[in-house]
């Protein structure tokens, strides 16, 4: 395998929080016992080390005392993996201690009703709730919960009223096991962050970013209503309408002034969630509102996962062609749940399968082998792959881009392989009307690309028509449609941001791992190979 996973989370912690008596020592030790960790329960620890009882560390030191020895033990206990942590009912408001443990591993917030936390109190006997000690304890109970609403809020919600123990551990169980976060760091000059790929991972995408302050996500009509709730710890949700020609300026203007209806400042972090089009323009967003905010990309598309939520390019198009405006946003992570993916339409699938295919042609690696061999082919009615085999494909793909990415992160020179494909791309997009998805425009003008080549002589016929199979194969055109006329064509190459002293600059190639960047091309060759590949 050429990704990574941190050692560190080999054995990662569960971490239960949520109010008194929802059942986080109970479900915490049937936990342990089920995954074979040691269990920890971080009240009954501090009364063991310091020979005093909570609410005896509260009378005789005060409760700043006790919040400091819940500091210390958070801490110490993001150091250690392998552990089911059960927390006391204010350990993780604090957002250090949230920080801490949540870096260790996953977290769930256990929840109750009112009524059924009241019942539960009643019934332990064996533990003291100094907070409960008033006249009307469940409306203290009641007044409590509002009060850390949001904090709470902050994790995902696993609800027990109503549930044994045994029953909640068997679910808290199953979403843990599965399909363990895989995680590929990326290192720039400007940046460090991680690319994180897992199967069912949005619910706790703020732990895993590291989000404590305000939280906006900007996404579209389409992915909004599918996951945009998933998300746990949001503060706001901006939704634009779905579709390549809403990235302007005048939908750009539009997230601005709802951020600022929204009260959102410098401390909050934008959250793009959606495909490709919500990855640049919210990535733009991020980069320019006051003056730039953290960003976390959250891919929900196979084409955003392996290309746009990488390396930090971040603009939008003007009439004159596509991301004329821009700039370099890195975002603080990248968290890419491939359960999104089992959602996608079998066509938006095989656009993401475009940019895969160029990334296997720019390195010298297996991963054109792995789509020739079969499993990757389009066919119809097929069942969706795996969660795990749709995670060690989109962790290898992003391998080639992340290491381009690490040695060029501003675009001044290796890098500019990854527009193998996109001179003719980015020309038919804008040709045809955004009418042709891009991943379909990248397959076409991955064609264009080995047929121009062919044609000048850097490669060889053989490998023009291999790269024509595979792309074939995997449900993409080959052949440029027939209302895109060549002529216009070559008009808007002519305005594409790539060209440079008034030349077309072309990524072509000689083999596979062997790409370059030229502008020693004609128009009378461009012209043969749109020919050629007319539908």
């Amino acid at each position: 395998m050429i990704y990574t996973i941190r050692d560190k989370m080999k054995k990662p912690n569960i971490i239960l929080t949520g109010f008194m008596a929802t059942g986080k020592t109970t479900v915490g030790k049937l936990l342990a016992e089920e995954l074979g960790y040691a269990f920890v329960d971080t009240d009954e620890l501090i009364e063991a080390r310091s020979g005093h009882s909570v609410a005896e560390i509260f009378r005789m030191k005060g409760e700043a005392a006790f919040r400091d020895m819940e500091a210390d033990l958070a801490r110490e206990m993001a150091d250690k993996q392998g552990m089911v942590i059960s927390t006391g009912g204010r350990m993780m408001l604090d957002p250090d201690n949230a920080a801490a443990l949540s870096e260790s591993g996953r977290v769930f917030c256990l929840v109750a009703t009112p009524e059924e936390i009241m019942q539960r109190v009643v019934q332990d006997t064996d533990h003291h709730r100094p907070l409960l000690e008033v006249p009307n304890p469940i409306e203290r109970i009641v007044e409590l919960l509002q009060q850390r609403e949001n904090g709470y809020g902050r994790f995902p919600q696993m609800e027990t009223s109503d549930r044994i123990p045994e029953e909640v551990t068997k679910i808290l169980t199953g979403l843990f096991q599965a399909n363990p976060d895989l995680r590929v760091p990326i290192t720039s000059s400007s940046a460090r962050y991680e690319f994180i790929v897992g199967g069912g991972i949005l619910p706790f995408v703020t732990q895993l970013g590291g989000i404590f302050g305000p939280v906006a996500v900007i996404t579209d009509s389409q992915v909004g209503p599918l996951y945009a709730r998933s998300l746990g710890g949001i503060d706001t949700v901006i939704e634009v309408p779905a579709g390549g020609q809403h990235k302007t300026l005048d939908t750009v203007e539009n997230v601005y002034a709802r951020l600022l209806a929204a009260s959102f400042d410098r401390s909050g972090t934008i959250v793009a969630l959606g495909g490709a089009v919500i990855s640049e323009l919210a990535g733009f967003v991020a980069a320019t509102y006051m003056r730039g905010v953290d960003c976390i990309q959250c891919p929900t598309s196979l084409l955003s996962m392996v290309d746009t939520s990488i390396g930090g390019k971040a603009g939008v198009d003007l009439p004159e062609g596509q991301n004329l405006i821009g700039a370099f946003k890195q975002p603080k992570a990248v968290i890419a749940d491939v359960a999104t993916l089992q959602s996608l339409p079998s066509r938006e699938f095989a656009s993401g399968m475009a940019e895969i295919i160029k990334h296997s042609l720019i390195a010298d690696t297996d991963l054109l082998d792995q789509i020739e061999k079969g499993h990757w082919k389009h066919e119809t009615n097929a069942p969706m792959p795996s969660l795990s085999d749709l995670q060690a494909l989109v962790a290898q793909a992003i391998q080639v881009k992340v290491h381009i990415v690490q040695e060029d992160p501003f675009d001044e020179g290796p890098r500019q392989v990854l527009n193998l494909g996109h001179t003719f791309a980015h020309a038919i997009e804008q040709v045809s009307g955004n009418s042709v998805r891009h991943g379909e425009a990248v397959a076409i003008g991955l064609v264009a690309a080995a047929n121009l080549s062919a044609h000048l002589d850097y490669c060889s016929a053989a490998l023009q028509g291999r790269i024509e199979s595979v792309v074939a194969d995997a449900g993409l055109p080959v052949r440029i449609p027939a209302a895109v006329a060549p002529g216009r064509l070559m008009e808007a190459m002519g305005r594409d941001k790539k060209k440079t002293g008034g030349r077309i600059r072309f990524v072509l190639l000689r083999d596979i791992g062997d790409v370059f960047i030229t502008d020693e091309v004609t128009e009378t060759d461009v012209l043969k190979t749109m020919e050629e590949l007319a539908g």
